[in-house]
């Protein structure tokens, strides 16, 4: 689409296409696109011209950055419709053009150097505020000025594979930012601001020579410190103790189990023995034998031990010994069930959850309590869904544990519940006044009355050609769109409500979508004393119409036309005039255009 410009807007064309974002999303304008659809003109000339330019804007602060970056910032202008953007401006020159934002970083500047900086701010009209107050920054100076040589560097061996490393802290001007690491002069680590460094993965029995250097923020480096060496830890003991043999387990009670072995032996000395109970460790020992105490009764136990040297060379598991508690009465209570929840799922049921109890021995099932009788008893499960009951009528719960040995837990916490009330199953009354207008090509407009309903409508669902197209929300009209040109199509609608209930469907109501060969007018609203309507003009070429001033077609008190009958394979041209109700008409609107294929 081509837009018309009056003389007075040029000297600030090249600021308006600087700014249009911002002008987009000031005013949400801007071409749409859509079956044929023209882009919407300009409003016509009797619409007021904004003059009235921003506030000159305030505060502006410049924060030094660097030796090459000063930041801005200022307050926002404020402007009788809305502030577009705003012009930076550097030692008296156009810096930048800036939109929707308060602040400016300007970078790539010299080093040790002012600059004057003020800002101006700009409206979609383009009336322009005066220039802020001037403020200055001046960057700061480059630094060439390396850190203090490390001092103290000191090496330490603590295994086969690793030499600790520390150092005193250097100085410098700014500050000190990094440290570098070399081993025999070459480069091993790079570290932040820190004094010490772990070398790992290194070879037993070796010695290592280190030096560091210091680094600063504009990567100047200090001289190498004083070396210092450390050789590696000489390789340990691989060999491990034999394994235990001769394990035996005895159950002297119902909790308590007692192990013995025959011990191991080593090439240099077992340290200790470790004891695992169904395969996971459960002990330390000097000795070669343990008592497995705090065991439940009546339970079996798998137990296998292993021998460790100093060095940490594990022996291989000796062979399993398997052993099994007595039993024991139990007279030990579950624990009370805890968090007991009562939520009503509909007018007939209440669903219970709870936590689950403990028990030394195993809860085996919970009693269910409703208003003060038991209900049910149950396996060993949380959750109830009690059926059966009234509608909207309150009960109150409460749950108890069970073991094997029938000892029973103290009732949980009272949950009460009030059932829903008997469900809606009376539809919405059928939708009446079904109709259906072609907007475009591609598009249908349906509408229709509203239903009623003894609760409340939800939804309607449309139908198209008996063939269900949508379900919207509670509204009465929706749109068809993605058609085929100049096809014919049939349409009906039922009303649903939140319980699912469905009226019958409406009447039918059909229209047929428009040819290709139409383009469809939108254009801003005058705002006249004594505005009768819009006259639409079209042609074959720019700014020449088939009609004549005043005898344009007359399409009312209206924003939108759609132009049919046209050509295949022309450009045709559109403006739009308004006329009062003494036919005085206005100046044609800016032009538009649409090729037809």
């Amino acid at each position: 689409m081509r837009h018309l410009r009056s003389s007075k807007f040029r000297g600030w064309y090249a600021i308006a296409v600087a700014l249009l974002p911002a002008f987009v999303a000031l005013y949400g304008c801007g071409p749409s696109a859509g079956d044929g659809d023209v882009a919407r003109p300009a409003a016509t000339p009797t619409q007021a011209a904004d003059t009235t330019p921003p506030s000159m804007p305030s505060a502006v602060t410049v924060s030094v950055v660097s030796d090459s970056e000063l930041d801005l910032n200022w307050t926002a202008s404020t402007d009788n419709v809305a502030v577009a953007g705003y012009l930076v401006y550097r030692d008296g020159a156009p810096l930048a053009t800036l939109s929707g934002v308060t602040a400016y970083q300007n970078t790539g500047l010299s080093e040790d150097t002012a600059y004057s900086y003020s800002v101006q701010a700009l409206d979609a009209a383009g009336n322009v505020s005066p220039q802020s107050t001037a403020v200055i920054g001046r960057t700061r100076k480059k630094d060439r000025i390396a850190p203090s040589t490390p001092t103290g560097l000191v090496a330490t061996a603590v295994s086969t594979a690793q030499i600790n490393l520390s150092w005193a802290a250097s100085t410098d001007n700014v500050a000190v930012t990094a440290y570098q690491v070399l081993r025999g002069g070459a480069l091993v680590a790079s570290l932040g601001n820190v004094t010490t460094y772990q070398d790992g993965s290194l070879n037993a029995n070796t010695t290592y020579v280190y030096t560091v250097q210091a680094l600063d923020a504009a990567g100047n480096a200090s001289a190498p410190s004083t070396p210092a060496s450390a050789t590696t830890v000489a390789a340990l003991d691989t060999i491990p103790p034999t394994t235990p043999t001769n394990l035996v387990g005895n159950a002297v009670s119902a909790t308590q189990i007692n192990l013995s072995w025959s011990p191991s032996t080593d090439n240099v000395a077992v340290a200790n023995y470790r004891l695992y109970r169904n395969s996971v460790q459960v002990a330390t020992l000097t000795s070669t034998t343990w008592q497995d105490t705090g065991r439940s009764p009546a339970t079996t136990y798998t137990y296998r031990a292993d021998a460790v040297d100093s060095s940490g060379n594990a022996s291989g598991l000796s062979a399993a010994v398997t052993v099994s508690t007595p039993s024991a009465p139990d007279t030990t209570p579950p624990t009370t069930p805890s968090g007991l929840v009562a939520t009503a799922v509909s007018d007939t049921k209440i669903n219970l959850s709870w936590g689950p109890s403990t028990d030394n021995v195993g809860v085996t099932g919970y009693r269910v309590i409703r208003n003060g009788s038991l209900l049910t008893t149950l396996a060993s499960v949380t959750t109830f869904q009690d059926s059966g009951l009234n509608a909207a009528t309150t009960y109150t719960y409460g749950v108890q544990a069970l073991d094997a040995a029938g000892n029973v837990s103290p009732q949980s916490n009272a949950a009460s519940a009030t059932t829903q009330p008997t469900p809606d199953t009376t539809p919405p009354t059928t939708p009446s006044g079904v109709s259906a207008t072609a907007v475009s090509a591609t598009k249908i407009n349906v509408s229709w009355s509203a239903s009623t309903d003894n609760v409340a409508v939800a939804g309607y669902r449309l139908y198209r050609d008996g063939v269900l197209l949508a379900a919207v929300g509670n509204v009465t009209t929706a749109q068809d769109t993605g058609l085929a040109p100049g096809t014919t199509h049939t349409y009906n609608v039922d009303a649903v409500d939140a319980a699912g209930n469905a009226s019958g469907k409406s009447n039918s109501a059909a229209a047929t979508t428009l040819s290709t060969n139409t383009a469809t007018l939108a254009w801003d609203a005058v705002t006249v004393s004594g505005l009768s309507g819009y006259r639409v003009y079209y042609g074959t070429a720019p700014g020449t119409y088939l009609q004549s001033p005043g005898n344009g077609v007359s399409v009312g008190n209206v924003t939108t036309f759609i132009v049919t009958g046209l050509g295949s394979g022309v450009r045709y041209y559109f403006a739009v005039t308004a006329f009062d109700t003494s036919n005085n008409e206005s100046t044609y609107s800016n032009e538009a255009f649409k090729d037809i294929p």
